[in-house]
């Protein structure tokens, strides 16, 4: 999920670098990711995911399907900058072809803004996702977080660490 503010209007210049958030706007950030909707779609059921609020639910269904952590990602408006649908749905389906070559299991996903200033963004929850590849893929699809899910814990928040430079597609990504 990312925020829509004025600061966030313009796609950074080919090659320019960008910075981890500062702690201003990480601030801001985190107040959007906190209040935004994460929403898991499953052959199961369909859960919404909150920051810091208990899924007992999505914890049973993750116990019954020997799943131990859930990460909702998505690849869509690095950095928090708006994109055109065009260049997410391709960001998306590079995210979807890195899961699948890991082997991995996923579910569709989508980040909703409950105010409605920042268009849904799709994802996927990613069930097992090592923290070495969540470390790289919030670094690959240039994103400022992600969700995590632990259970017993609720869902928070996993920052992408440390200074980037534009986003740059996992290999094999030729669409």
């Amino acid at each position: 999920m990312s925020t829509n503010t004025s600061a966030d209007a313009a796609d950074p210049a080919p090659g320019r670098a960008e910075c981890a958030p500062t702690r201003s706007r990480r601030a801001e950030l985190e107040q959007a990711y906190r209040k935004a909707r994460y929403c898991v779609e499953t052959a199961d059921g369909s859960w919404v995911l909150r920051i810091d609020r208990t899924a007992d639910e999505v914890a049973a269904w993750m116990a019954g399907h020997g799943t131990h952590r859930l990460v909702v990602l998505t690849a869509c408006n690095p950095g928090s900058q708006p994109l055109t649908e065009e260049e997410n749905q391709r960001r998306q389906r590079r995210l979807e072809r890195a899961v699948t070559e890991q082997g991995l299991r996923a579910w569709p996903a989508c980040n909703r803004d409950p105010l409605g200033h920042w268009p849904d963004e799709p994802g996927l929850a990613i069930a097992d996702l090592p923290e070495h590849l969540l470390a790289r893929w919030l670094e690959t699809f240039g994103q400022n977080a992600a969700v995590l899910l632990e259970p017993p814990e609720p869902p928070r928040l996993v920052w992408r660490a440390g200074r980037t430079g534009r986003p740059v597609p996992p290999p094999g990504d030729a669409d």
